[in-house]
């Protein structure tokens, strides 16, 4: 099986038009370079290692160019991750590269859970304010009063606090894939550009 075979065969992930382009631009590349499929290994790696390369700077490109939806976010963040490990990089230095990113997702989706549940926990403790309000307001109204006035207190405090913390959520989560973008284009964006 020829190199363009075997890269064209890993380049799956990619839509239909879009692999079709790249293959052209490749073959076309083969042709005039007058690569061997030894001297395509050499420079490029294996078909396996440049189709995730080629893949991870396709995503890195598209979430530059339109807004990716949620699940083809995720898929960005895990091509650039397996693009980073195919990269010509010392071993090492990915390992320690995926390590702080893998640590930085987890910070990133401790910090949403606790945003979260901060949330929840206000939102139950105001509707059992309320509900302890109502149970209480026949034998003492002022207690009932204030507990219900706290409860409803709480809701309106989370109705003008929840649209910030979406949005900082969003920001957040914004930030860590555009780090993930910066560090692919960092390890991988090099091996592309100059062989492109």
């Amino acid at each position: 099986m020829s190199y363009l075979n075997e890269l064209e065969a890993h380049l799956h992930a990619l839509p239909r038009d879009e692999r079709e382009e790249m293959m052209a631009y490749y073959d076309e590349y083969f042709r005039d370079a007058e690569l061997s499929n030894t001297d395509a290994r050499q420079q490029f790696g294996t078909p396996k290692q440049f189709a995730r390369r080629l893949v991870a700077d396709y995503y890195m490109n598209a979430d530059d160019a339109t807004a990716l939806k949620p699940k083809n976010q995720l898929h960005m963040i895990w091509v650039v991750i397996l693009a980073i490990l195919a990269s010509p990089v010392v071993l090492p230095i990915a390992i320690v590269v995926l390590a702080l990113l893998i640590s930085l997702l987890a910070v990133v989706v401790s910090i949403i859970l606790t945003i979260v549940m901060v949330i929840v926990s206000i939102l139950v403790a105001a509707v059992t304010a309320i509900i302890a309000g109502f149970s209480v307001i026949f034998s003492s109204f002022t207690g009932g009063v204030f507990s219900i006035g706290v409860g409803l207190s709480g809701i309106g405090v989370l109705i003008l606090v929840v649209p910030w913390l979406i949005r900082g959520i969003h920001s957040l989560f914004n930030g860590f894939l555009r780090l993930i973008k910066l560090t692919g284009r960092r390890f991988i964006k090099k091996g592309v550009n100059h062989e492109a």
